[in-house]
């Protein structure tokens, strides 16, 4: 009876235009509601009642809370859910779900209502979620419009997609919830509560010290990077995400997997950490191969297209604290540099370059990565050097602009903004 309701109910929802969940989509939500012995489900957005009769029907003990507000709708799911028998576990709300107050806990909260709130749903529900639950939303890719926005034919349809690109890196970004991205049927993502990784910021597990952060390892795989205290949310977010872009384009083999807070402390989780810094693995003997490689390295970095990350200028006035008048002078050479569309790493020096055993090199994630012209970057790494102590200093700075090809007289406009801002960038570091 029930199936074959099923497939009534699925008929007339597409011959009316209504939206739900697709084939897909409701295999992967079964299959983890059995997997992890889900007994709740609070869903915001019911539609005619098809998906929550799904979930309910996985286990004679699962109770669904559904809410939805059209009332239409409302009614047509009331209809299905008693057909079906399902009126004792099955309970629907026809209310607005943002105005909708619920005291319960459920194992499992499945988002699938207006894409465009989908932030404030999952704000707004989660702490109706166990300890050890899921949210799970759905229609993240919108029909391949999100990957591919060439097929947004109307202003409203885009619109809609960057909000739900917004949610999508709403999600990578919470410092509260992990989400991992699943393409099955219109795009789905799970999200948990973060693993507490309190328990492994200790001496056993400390394996380096940086200016800014130090580095803790987590298992075989994966290794915590914790800011201090005195680094801002807005930068250690911008580090998170220059290193989805490096690990995107292949010039790091961090792959940024959580962005968290302990303690006060922002951190980013990486996985497959395969290299050490090269102090830990250099010798006298390997020094011109280092700044060889370390040379290839960098002009590998410039020839990338980064369109997508803020432009220097946008970032040093960020650093700066804004336009006031004690940072007019410095805005004045600002407005007076070329921009660029070339990928400026952060802080790019000897020190902070990865190396595996066989010594090649990769870059490490970055805290200060830009667009801008390689002129700004050049420059930037020649500080660096020309500031490193000489016991310390594997590449020359004369050596570094001989090999990059670049005359000083070129650098020295860049060299000057970059000294004016050198008093922000230690305080903040």
């Amino acid at each position: 009876m029930s199936a074959e309701f099923l497939l009534e109910i699925k008929s007339l929802a597409h011959k009316n235009n209504v939206p739900i969940m697709q084939d897909a989509t409701s295999e992967f939500i079964c299959s983890f509601i059995k997997s992890h012995n889900v007994k709740s489900v609070l869903e915001i957005g019911t539609a005619v009642g098809y998906s929550a009769i799904q979930f309910a029907l996985v286990d004679e003990n699962i109770k669904v809370t559904t809410i939805e507000i059209d009332i239409d709708r409302t009614i047509q799911a009331i209809q299905n859910v008693e057909k079906c028998g399902l009126k004792n576990r099955i309970k629907i709300i026809n209310n607005d779900a943002l105005s909708c107050d619920i005291n319960e806990k459920f194992d499992l909260i499945f988002i699938d209502a207006a894409k465009a709130q989908y932030e404030k749903f999952f704000e707004k529900f989660k702490a109706n979620l166990n300890p050890d639950g899921a949210i799970i939303s759905d229609n993240l890719l919108f029909h391949g419009i999100v990957e591919n926005q060439n097929l947004a034919k109307s202003y409203s349809t885009k619109k809609l997609v960057r909000k739900i690109k917004r949610y999508v890196n709403f999600l990578k970004e919470n410092i509260e919830f992990s989400t991992e991205f699943y393409k099955t049927g219109d795009g789905i993502s799970v999200s948990k509560f973060k693993t507490d990784y309190l328990n492994f910021i200790s001496e056993e597990n400390f394996i380096e010290e940086k200016k800014y952060f130090k580095i803790f390892k987590i298992d075989q795989k994966r290794i915590l990077k914790l800011f201090n205290e005195n680094v801002f949310k807005e930068f250690a977010l911008m580090d998170f995400r220059n290193s989805q872009f490096a690990y995107n384009q292949n010039i790091s083999k961090f792959m940024p997997c959580d962005f968290l807070k302990i303690s006060g402390c922002f951190g980013i989780v990486f996985q497959n950490y395969s290299a050490k810094f090269p102090s830990q693995i250099l010798h006298e003997a390997d020094k011109n191969i280092f700044s060889d490689k370390f040379v290839l390295l960098h002009k590998k970095l410039l020839s990338l297209n980064a369109e997508s990350l803020a432009s220097y200028k946008e970032l040093l006035l960020f650093i700066l604290g804004g336009n006031s008048k004690e940072n007019s002078s410095v805005i004045r050479k600002l407005k007076k540099l070329p921009d660029g569309n070339f990928f400026c790493h952060g802080n790019f020096c000897p020190e902070n370059i990865f190396i595996d055993e066989n010594k090649n090199l990769f870059a490490s994630n970055f805290l200060f990565s830009c667009k801008g012209p390689k002129e700004f970057d050049i420059a930037r790494t020649f500080y660096i050097l020309s500031k490193s102590e000489p016991e310390n200093l594997i590449l020359k700075p004369e050596d570094y602009l001989a090999t990059m090809k670049t005359d000083k007289n070129d650098l020295l406009p860049f060299i000057e903004v970059i000294n004016d801002c050198k008093n922000s960038f230690s305080a903040i570091f």
